[in-house]
């Protein structure tokens, strides 16, 4: 072959391996793919599964922190539910970060399948250690995957047991009113928003996806009129390969009237009255059925929640200006006021307190008004001594999530938000005292991170507050990306 001749199948060569190269780069996927498998309890795959991610947690190393929601902002990306394949896997895209430089580890996610138990289990899906990990660790980190075969990350499979069968039917003889609906609340499953239930025929409720062992269980008859009537609380053992059937009848749901106290100033602004009902003398570390409903507070004060079932009854109320008294509890979080509701409506007064109000001026990395910074804090409230969110953001109704989307279970609270003006001055007029800190997010610019090195920094400012004061603070913020968080 001459010499030009080969020149030119090398040049051609080299043409070809770039359109390749350019093919594969543009194709290839713009997010790590997690290929999850669902089988059952023989191995066998499962087709038709759905796979919901739900969360995430950050890969093991110096950094240390908890369960992360979906990742937003810049790393987000979309999680859709994904049905398995003929041979059980559902590709599952999932972002490289969870936030900044902190690199996702494991996944959260819910899986379910009309014939069998629900799970919610989680995946570690990166095993490789975080970037900026010293040689010497990640030599040892190799070695010992060689040693262990495990130099890819391969997800367990998820293992889905079969279900016990329980079928709920209305007392013979009961008449339902026309377009009424059933719903049920079954203890240690969610079973809202999901297909965990069928209805075969008129007052009667059947799932095949119930795990074996003890269970509590309410049934609830929905009204066209949005009235809500309750089943008596019912203690079931499911057993698999058993249908266990129950046997409901039906009282009138309570209704909930009161007013906040003279504390407040008449006509009440922007008021809000939440309330949680948990089954009487419940664990609410196991999960009981329990019902959230909530209402706006008149300006005279005065308040209506209705259709509420039986039970502890936990309330926390706020308006411009004022927060529910704190109920009691073991943690630096607000917690409801307590009652015993019954069968009969319940009328009751909500003690109130002055809250603060926060001015911040934020300024630029060099001491600049900094117009459009968006400023949000998230103070608690804690039910049950368990569970705990953000006040105010749990303003839904149950009722509403049963008779299923759109539907939304947390809402913003425009009461711990604000946005800066021209001059870099914004005010968060309505922010408890327990609230011990804030966020400011820019596009261009973050809050210097807080805390020790590789321990849970974050990007958070410290306050003070004093009740029915103005408090004031100063922030400066650095440019975006100046200085990221990372594992090492």
């Amino acid at each position: 072959m001459k010499p030009i001749t080969r020149w030119l199948v090398f040049v051609g060569a080299l043409l070809v391996l770039a359109l390749v190269l350019v093919f594969l780069i543009r194709t290839a996927p713009k997010n790590p793919v997690a290929l999850i498998r669902v089988v059952d309890a023989a191995g066998k795959p499962i087709v038709g599964a759905v796979v919901q991610p739900e969360g995430l947690r950050t890969k093991s190393g110096p950094y240390r922190s908890g369960w992360y929601g979906w990742s937003t902002g810049k790393n987000k990306v979309p999680n859709p539910p994904v049905a398995t394949d003929a041979d059980g896997y559902a590709r599952v895209p999932y972002p490289k970060y969870v936030f900044e430089l902190i690199e996702t580890g494991t996944l959260c996610l819910k899986v379910d399948h009309p014939d069998f138990v629900p799970q919610r289990p989680e995946r570690i899906v990166a095993i490789a250690l975080p970037a900026g990990a010293p040689w010497q660790a990640r030599l040892d980190d190799l070695w010992n995957r060689i040693k262990h075969n495990t130099l890819l990350a391969r997800a367990d499979p998820v293992a889905l047991q079969k279900g016990a069968t329980v079928k709920i039917v209305v007392r013979p003889g009961t008449t339902l009113p026309k377009e009424s609906r059933l719903f049920a609340q079954m203890s240690n499953v969610a079973t809202e928003g999901t297909n965990f239930w069928t209805r075969p025929e008129a007052g009667v409720l059947v799932t095949r996806s119930l795990s074996a062992g003890p269970h509590d269980l309410r049934v609830i008859q929905l009204r066209a009129d949005g009235s809500c009537w309750f089943s008596d609380m019912s203690s079931i053992t499911a057993v698999i390969g058993q249908t266990n059937d129950v046997v409901v009848d039906f009282k009138r749901g309570a209704t909930l009237r009161g007013q906040l106290d003279e504390t407040v100033p008449r006509p009440v602004k922007n008021g809000r009255v939440v309330a949680h009902v948990w089954p009487t003398g419940s664990a609410p570390a196991q999960d009981p059925p329990q019902w959230h409903a909530w209402s706006k507070v008149n300006e005279d004060g005065s308040f209506t929640i209705g259709s509420l079932p039986a039970g502890d009854l936990e309330v926390v109320a706020m308006c411009d200006g004022f927060l529910s008294t704190n109920g009691p509890g073991k943690f630096g979080m607000r917690y409801p006021q307590q009652h015993l509701l019954g069968t009969n409506d319940l009328t009751v007064t909500i003690g109130m307190e002055q809250t603060a109000c926060l001015e911040v001026q934020v300024n630029d990395n060099q001491g600049r008004p900094l117009k459009d910074a968006r400023l949000v804090s998230w103070p608690n409230v804690r039910y049950g001594e368990w569970s705990a969110t953000v006040l105010m953001s749990d303003c839904y109704n149950m009722a509403e999530i049963l008779a299923g989307p759109p539907y939304r279970w947390d809402q913003d609270v425009s009461d711990f938000e604000a946005v800066t003006d021209a001059t870099g001055f914004a005010v968060l007029p309505n922010m408890p005292a327990i609230a011990t800190e804030f966020s400011v997010m820019h596009p261009q610019f973050d809050l210097p991170a807080v805390g020790p090195a590789g321990d849970q920094k974050r990007r958070e400012a410290s306050i003070t507050l004093a009740p029915g004061q103005t408090n004031r603070i100063t922030v400066q913020m650095e440019l975006k990306e100046q200085a990221p968080i990372t594992h090492y």
